[in-house]
């Protein structure tokens, strides 16, 4: 249930430093101990999950999750993943129908010359 990525050789290290820490004559006692202390802690997280779960039917949540199965079993999880989020109101346009820009384009007339400026 726990997986804590210890390996075999790093078990056997744990248990050599626990049988030189611990002594020979009290490990048995301590394991034993871990092993009930382990016993009522899935205990305590089964009954916590159970509370969650008869919480989560109450307030309705189960029929959402049925709802949301439902909706989303006709489609692949390969078409949920390719499609991209769209704007809402927002269509997007083919790369061939931006304004294209002319060459013929004219320069900004430069303005006029006021009676200030000639003198």
């Amino acid at each position: 249930m726990f997986d804590f990525g210890i390996g075999s050789s790093e078990l056997i290290v744990l248990a050599v430093i626990a049988l030189i820490v611990i002594g020979p004559r009290d490990l048995p006692k301590v394991l034993r101990t871990v092993g009930q202390v382990m016993t009522k802690v899935r205990g305590l997280a089964r009954e916590f999950q159970g509370h969650i779960e008869e919480a989560a039917k109450e307030a309705g949540l189960d029929d959402l999750k049925k709802d949301i199965n439902q909706a989303t079993s006709g489609m692949s999880a390969k078409s949920l993943l390719d499609d991209k989020p769209r704007t809402p109101g927002k269509v997007d346009k083919p790369a061939s129908a931006e304004t294209p820009k002319t060459a013929d384009a004219k320069p900004a007339a430069k303005p006029a010359k006021t009676e200030a400026d000639k003198a």
